[in-house]
């Protein structure tokens, strides 16, 4: 008698095919193969994790993975690697977006811009103003050792006119947006320094920096902000090198991976030929937890991702972050960070 099926898995769902099927050595033999797996049910499944991780991602601040099996993956939880993975590979061919596990212990994720794509994330959010901030914030870090101390920083911040405790118009409460905002969504890193009696504080870069710029393209905006050459710099243009190249050989690994994850999965382009739709949302799953008036969901959804699913096309802006702080719709920002950055990095030598 073939045994009951299990009552959490979903119908016609057999093993996926990265993985065999467990062995139930007390059955008979001849209980004959495994169901094929519906592909279809498991790729509806990462239709809907795709749309959650783009309104998810508003905020900015990294999603857990245990939020994606909670709301969206739920019954299928046995084969959740191959649902994440057809996330990936719709975020990559329709949007140009790529799904970055920033902390492998914590499991936390963000959306970033693929390098074949320049379309933005990051250009056309209404915190645009905060991260031209955020780059020279970075740079100033970067120009100090990889760490900068709270005095330091606010120094460097006191000759633009910003202020701990003031209120500024654009960018809100800057005490709460360094030490609260940026680093919940892992742009800083904000801690004690060991031993320092009284108390004192420094700020790092946060995972996320890492993964949406990089030292060379931060030491690149300082050179063009005083009009000189990246290697007047030796020793960070050296850092930002070995930075860079040890990146392009960890991005190579990683690309052979999926390729051959994706492989053993059986995931290919038939994966987006469908027709896609939104009408299956759940807003109800998202958590708004800024200030501000929501009552339309869908401005949530940068702009940049729209235009990158409806016309597939490319910008012709520069960037900084993975997503352009100069493009449509955003040199007021260009200009804001630029400025900053011509007062700001004033006194480096």
């Amino acid at each position: 008698m073939r045994p009951p099926p299990n009552p959490r898995a979903p119908q016609n769902m057999g093993a996926p095919q990265n993985m065999s099927a467990p062995q139930n050595m007390g059955a008979p033999q001849n209980m004959g193969a495994p169901q094929p797996r519906d592909v279809a049910l498991l790729q509806e499944r990462a239709n809907k994790l795709v749309k959650y991780l783009m309104l998810k991602d508003y905020t900015k601040v990294p999603i857990k993975r245990s939020e994606m099996l909670r709301d969206i993956i739920r019954e299928y939880t046995d084969v959740y690697p191959e649902i994440i993975e057809r996330a990936c590979f719709v975020l990559e061919k329709k949007f140009g977006i790529q799904l970055k596990e920033i902390d492998k212990e914590e499991h936390l994720y963000i959306l970033i811009s693929t390098p074949e794509s320049l379309a933005g994330i990051l250009g056309t959010t209404k915190d645009t103003p905060k991260l031209g901030l955020l780059l020279v914030i970075l740079g100033v870090i970067f120009m100090n050792g990889n760490r900068a101390s709270e005095a330091i920083l606010w120094e460097a911040l006191r000759k633009m006119g910003l202020r701990p405790g003031m209120r500024h118009p654009l960018l809100g409460d800057l005490r709460k947006l360094l030490t609260y905002e940026f680093v919940k969504q892992k742009y800083l890193d904000y801690r004690r320094v060991p031993n320092s009696n009284p108390p004192e504080y420094e700020f790092l870069w946060g995972l996320r920096s890492y993964h949406e710029t990089s030292k060379m393209k931060v030491l690149r905006f300082i050179a063009e902000v005083q009009k000189r050459d990246p290697r007047d710099w030796t020793a960070q243009f050296m850092e930002a090198a070995d930075e860079a190249l040890d990146a392009l050989d960890a991005a190579a690994a990683e690309a052979e991976a999926r390729a051959e994850a994706r492989t053993r999965m059986g995931i290919g382009d038939e994966a987006v030929s469908g027709p896609w739709s939104w009408d299956d949302i759940e807003f109800e799953l998202l958590t708004w937890d800024e200030e501000g008036d929501f009552g339309d969901p869908w401005s949530r959804i940068p702009f940049t991702f729209w235009a990158r699913y409806h016309q597939n096309s490319r910008s012709r802006f520069p960037q900084t972050f993975t997503g352009p702080i100069v493009g449509p719709g955003a040199t007021a920002s260009a200009n804001f960070a630029a400025n900053f950055g011509a007062i700001g990095f004033f006194w480096v030598e």
